[in-house]
This record gives structure tokens, C-alpha cells and sequence, in this order.
């Protein structure tokens, strides 16, 4: 009778730790997914041309008729495209450069971009592998950004932008919605012109 309870006690620990152990993994792994594309969405941004289309205010033909200039076209993969409608802040014409719009600190999860001053582009449902029905994962990405001109006339900095990306994915976690957020910051000169 002790032998069994024993290794029932081993069983249902080996057991438990599998699945906790499964849930950590997978994760990770959605968390990877969603930051490699988040930082190819940002390689993408900083090969844009500084000057029309970081951000784009004409009018782009190809995009859908809800998606109004100021924005950026990136592409999620090889058949999807999407347009970032962006908070753009220009440079003040004046010797005080205007106040950068781009949040300090990642907003908190329950932030909503109307409470932030963004504009919301949630891309949707991406599916992460080729599996489709129950088996299937997709994460829904929430994506929010802030281009904030900030010339320093006082150091004769002129011609950079400070980009504010704040993305928010969330997942299932078995019957549970996981929600992330995290933020990313890089500034962008005109090198390349």
C-alpha cells in the first residue's frame, strides 16, 4: 500500500510538472514569435526614406479606404500588407522643439490607446504555423506608434526622429487569454539622404 501511494505521488508530480512545464515553453515561444516580428516590422521602419515616408502623407492606392495618412506600410509576411497609422509629431517651426508625443514607460495592459494618445492597429489573429482547427495557435497583435521629430537647436541636431513602437499581443493559455505589452524605442536620422 505504501508502494503505491508513493508512486502515485510520483506520477502525479512527474505529471503536473510536464504541464507547467509545456505552458512555459509554449510561452516562450509565443513570445518569440511575436518580438521577431515586431523587431522585423522595425528593421522595416528604418529603411523607410526620412523624408516621405516615415511617415507616409500621400495617400497610398493600395491601401484600404479606412486607412487615412499619416502612416507606414509594412509587411507581416509574404502575402500581407499592412499600413500603421501613426501619432506623428512635427518639429516646431519656433527655437523650442514641440513636446515628443511617444509614451516614457510601457503603458500598463489595461491602457487603451485612446488613454495613451495612439492610434489602435490591431492587426489581428497571425497564425504561427501551418496546423489549422483546435490545434492551431495564432497570436493577436495590438500594434501602437509615435514618430516624435526632435530637433535640439541648442546642439545643432536637426533631422531625427525618435520612434515609439508599444505592441500588445495576447495568446491562449489553455481556456485563458494571456496579455503582453512591451514597448520599443529606436531613433532614425536621415542618413540617407
Amino acid at each position: 500500500m505504501v508502494a503505491l501511494t508513493l508512486m502515485t505521488t510520483v506520477m502525479l508530480t512527474f505529471l503536473g510538472t510536464s504541464i507547467q512545464s509545456r505552458r512555459i515553453t509554449e510561452s516562450s515561444v509565443l513570445h518569440a514569435a511575436a518580438t521577431s516580428m515586431i523587431y522585423g516590422l522595425i528593421e522595416q521602419i528604418k529603411q523607410l526614406d526620412y523624408a516621405t515616408l516615415l511617415p507616409n502623407y500621400e495617400t497610398d492606392p493600395f491601401a484600404p479606404v479606412a486607412k487615412t495618412p499619416p502612416y507606414i506600410r509594412v509587411r507581416l509576411n509574404q502575402s500581407t500588407v499592412v499600413w500603421l497609422k501613426v501619432v506623428h509629431t512635427l518639429a516646431s517651426t519656433t527655437d523650442a522643439p514641440t513636446t515628443p508625443q511617444g509614451p516614457t514607460t510601457t503603458p500598463t495592459k489595461t491602457a487603451t490607446a485612446a488613454s495613451v494618445g495612439a492610434i489602435q492597429n490591431f492587426i489581428g489573429a497571425i497564425p504561427l504555423s501551418t496546423v489549422t482547427g483546435t490545434a492551431s495557435q495564432q497570436i493577436n497583435l495590438d500594434i501602437w506608434v509615435w514618430i516624435d521629430e526632435i530637433p535640439d537647436v541648442d546642439t545643432d541636431v536637426s533631422e531625427v526622429k525618435k520612434v515609439t513602437v508599444v505592441y500588445t499581443y495576447s495568446y491562449l493559455d489553455g481556456s485563458v487569454e494571456r496579455v503582453v505589452r512591451d514597448r520599443e524605442v529606436f531613433l532614425r536620422t536621415r542618413y540617407d539622404q
